[in-house]
């Protein structure tokens, strides 16, 4: 991989851990009290300090990281899901990677928009509450990443990811009566994304 796609890929693995952070935050899945105030893209950001959450997460991160290092297409997109008490999904941010670009280094070196763009995500997180339902009790969620079958198996040879094995989600359940609400989309010369969330009218609330 050129130095130009590690460039491009550290932006979007720190975005990702930022965004899932601040989904968990804003949507109230752990106590306010494990998270820690930060500033990244000049946007007050929150940031988990709880072991075990911040541990799986950086396990997502390294495979996403791994997938996206042996061919850049191996990632289709990520899905963040947020299930009610009966294992419903009712919630669902995803992140549409369409492209991992390189073409920056003439017209944004400093990656300017790219940032410009990643703030205007985040500071859209913050505002969740308003424009999604609130959860249930209880909710938990899992992140899953789309990919193919042959990129899944050499993730799960890669002796960088073993002590954190995928499983295929076979048995996925659909939502149903569905709301979708883009987010943004960026199309910048380090990235291509596009990032919206998907909310169950039906399993709202249910408990």
């Amino acid at each position: 991989m050129s130095q130009d796609k590690i460039v491009c890929l550290d932006i979007l693995l720190e975005f990702l851990e930022v965004a899932f952070n601040h989904i968990l935050y804003f949507r109230n899945l752990y106590p306010k009290e494990i998270f820690t105030k930060r500033k990244i893209y000049s946007a007050v950001v929150y940031v988990s300090i709880h072991p075990e959450l911040n541990e799986y997460l950086k396990n997502v991160l390294n495979a996403i990281r791994e997938l996206l290092k042996e061919d850049e297409n191996n990632v289709k997109a990520v899905n963040l899901v947020i299930y009610n008490i009966n294992k419903q999904p009712i919630e669902k941010f995803t992140f549409d990677l369409v492209k991992l670009q390189i073409n920056h280094t003439e017209k944004d070196p400093y990656y300017l928009k790219t940032e410009e763009d990643l703030r205007t995500i985040c500071l859209k997180l913050s505002m969740c509450e308003a424009y999604l339902k609130p959860l249930p009790e209880d909710s938990t969620f899992s992140i899953e990443i789309q990919t193919y079958e042959a990129a899944h198996v050499g993730l799960s040879e890669n002796p960088n990811c073993e002590d954190f094995p995928w499983i295929i989600n076979e048995d996925m359940l659909e939502m149903t009566d569905t709301n979708l609400l883009p987010l943004k989309t960026i199309k910048t010369d380090c990235m291509n994304l596009q990032m919206y969330v998907t909310e169950s009218e039906k399993n709202k609330g249910t408990n």
